[in-house]
């Protein structure tokens, strides 16, 4: 059941007038949405690499649908990220100073997500045999 102030909140919603989003690929003439057009599919994704709404966006419904399956082939061809990384620090939490807590970062050095595969001075060592080998390989073929 619903109030007489909800009723007449309802009301007055329902009278007013939302202006229209202009359709940016109607403006641009676009025919067809294609997933390797990247700076056209990025005008329909927030700063985090979302999907905007049609609300947002201004598409009609079959346009909209269209720039969804683009964005998503597009990521799988890997033309546009999935997400982007934000970096960002947790509020301090009640009574951290009294637990001896320090305020934690959401920030992940770029450094620590290196390949763990091969240490460094391996690698080295590797492409020192590599060129080695091509160098002798080289002179025989000249000979």
């Amino acid at each position: 059941m619903t109030s007489k102030k909800n009723k007449i909140r309802n009301a007055r919603e329902a009278n007013r007038k939302y202006k229209k989003k202009a359709n940016p690929l109607a403006i641009e003439k676009v025919v067809f949405i294609d997933y390797k057009d990247v700076s056209l599919l990025q005008r329909f994704m927030s700063d985090r690499s979302k999907i905007r709404g049609m609300r947002m966006s201004g598409a009609n419904v079959q346009q909209q649908r269209d720039i969804a399956t683009a964005i998503k082939n597009a990521r799988e061809m890997a033309l546009l990220p999935y997400t982007k990384r934000t970096v960002s620090t947790r509020a301090p939490r009640p009574g951290a100073e009294r637990r001896g807590e320090e305020e934690a970062t959401l920030e992940m050095p770029d450094q620590s997500i290196s390949s763990s595969f091969v240490p460094d001075d391996a690698a080295a060592d590797v492409v020192e045999a590599v060129e080695t080998v091509t160098e002798s390989v080289e002179a025989e073929v000249e000979a």
